[in-house]
């Protein structure tokens, strides 16, 4: 049988991939059709990977493509419910793609052993607000963040490992992440992220203001500012 030529990832999948160590043991969780791990291992920069799937319907689609891509000797299919199937020592990378921001969030809190020299990279479709928090109480450090768009929307993609005690960030840390560390350029994945955090915290500002919660109000105000600072010059002036 010859071997089906790759498939090219969609970007959030690509910044994903761009983040995974050569020769990295990856767990990659909510796998779906497993198209990380597949690419990955027929890219040669991974050896082994585990797809795992709450879920029977696209764990049989992961097993689908796995057989497709003939990588049946390096990709186990497993079922399980976050990372509860998945050992320690079967993983030194774990990916988490295409879920909320809150569940990730609660995948982590379920596996405490993440935090033993794990890196994990995670790619949050909302809340990723709630994650950077959580991160950042729970003791895990940003290493990388990356701004991509997909269909039309911007979404992030964190790199993170265990550092120890929580630690104090800056006011804007929870919106935009590592992603202010780089100076946008007009159109780019970054400024367009930029620009949904403001349309979002100013609808949540329109809704403290009908609420008469003048201090959270202000608070946001500042922030949006901040953040309006960071786009290119005349569209921080004039947004």
């Amino acid at each position: 049988m010859s071997i089906r030529p790759l498939f090219t990832l969609d970007n959030r999948l690509k910044a994903c991939a761009g983040m995974v160590p050569p020769g990295a043991k990856l767990a990659d969780i909510g796998t779906d059709h497993a198209y990380l791990p597949v690419w990955l291992v027929r890219s040669q920069k991974i050896e082994q990977a585990l797809a795992c799937d709450l879920r029977p319907g696209p764990l049989e689609r992961a097993k689908q493509n796995v057989r497709r891509y003939q990588v049946e000797d390096k990709i186990e299919c497993r079922l399980s419910d976050g990372l509860d199937a998945v050992a320690p020592e079967e993983a030194d990378v774990i990916a988490i793609a295409g879920m909320g921001g809150e569940l990730i969030a609660r995948i982590l809190q379920r596996a405490p052993w993440v935090k033993e020299d794990k890196l994990l990279i995670l790619q949050p479709m909302t809340a990723a607000e709630q994650l950077r928090r959580f991160l950042c109480g729970a003791g895990y450090a940003l290493l990388q963040e990356q701004a991509v768009c997909a269909d039309g929307k911007p979404y992030t993609v964190m790199c993170a490992r265990y550092h120890g005690a929580p630690r104090q960030q800056d006011p804007l840390y929870p919106y935009i992440g590592l992603l202010g560390d780089t100076p946008q350029q007009d159109e780019s994945a970054g400024a367009c992220y930029i620009r949904k955090v403001i349309r979002d915290l100013e609808n949540r500002r329109r809704g403290l203001i009908v609420q008469e919660n003048q201090t959270e109000a202000e608070y946001l105000l500042a922030v949006v500012e901040r953040l309006r600072a960071m786009l290119p010059e005349q569209e921080g002036i004039n947004g």
